[in-house]
């Protein structure tokens, strides 16, 4: 496997190939900049409310579980979701997903994942860690705690009525579909009227990092 490395040179020796692609993710995904403020602090609102704050119940767990697919890739621990649908090990995540939600810590090892590069385009330098998508694969016991959140905070914002009418993406019983079918109809009026359309597409980087 070849990389390019920072001063241009293509290099396929295995410790400069891990080492780029080691530094590039790492500074990809890691803030260094102290100079950023925290937007969860500043910005939003906190809300105190018996439905988000009361303790996790076994029943919210099932549910998740419930929706868990098997058959899906594992996280680096190599427990796969199949092993927590019992009984004994649902009321195990019941008492540990409690401990986290207390203590507004979690386990070390749910930090820890396997990054699988996606390549985000067939046009891009493949000798560019850069030019792939990181996909990672946590422990199932963290996807499982945050599908438990998850499920809360989408049922408590939908709830007070806290997102825009026009957000379609990330919303249950909504998709991008929606809006790309209400483009299409806006232009197809728009061409029979013989008038122009301008259409502006953004690709924020980093949209989804609150501290990027």
């Amino acid at each position: 496997m070849e990389v390019k490395l920072d001063n241009g040179q293509i290099s396929s020796d295995k410790d400069e190939v891990l080492n780029k692609w080691k530094c590039d993710f790492s500074n990809m995904f890691n803030r260094n900049d102290d100079s950023d403020v925290n937007i969860c602090e500043n910005d939003v609102d906190v809300l105190y409310d018996d439905m988000l704050d009361c303790e996790i119940s076994v029943e919210e767990v099932f549910n998740v579980l419930k929706s868990s697919k098997n058959g899906k890739s594992p996280g680096y621990d190599e427990i796969p979701v199949e092993l927590y649908k019992n009984q004994t090990m649902l009321n195990a995540l019941t008492r540990v997903f409690n401990i986290c939600f207390d203590s507004g810590k979690v386990p070390a090892m749910w930090s820890k994942g396997i990054i699988t590069p996606i390549p985000k385009s067939s046009t891009s330098d493949p000798r560019d860690p850069l030019s792939y998508r990181g996909i990672t694969l946590p422990p199932v016991s963290y996807k499982l705690y945050c599908g438990v959140l998850n499920s809360r905070l989408t049922y408590k914002l939908d709830d007070i009525d806290f997102l825009c009418d026009e957000q379609n993406g990330f919303r249950k019983g909504r998709s991008t579909v929606d809006h790309l079918s209400t483009l299409s109809t806006i232009i197809e009026t728009r061409k029979l009227r013989k008038q122009s359309t301008y259409v502006a597409f953004i690709d924020f980087k980093k949209s989804l990092r609150l501290d990027k």
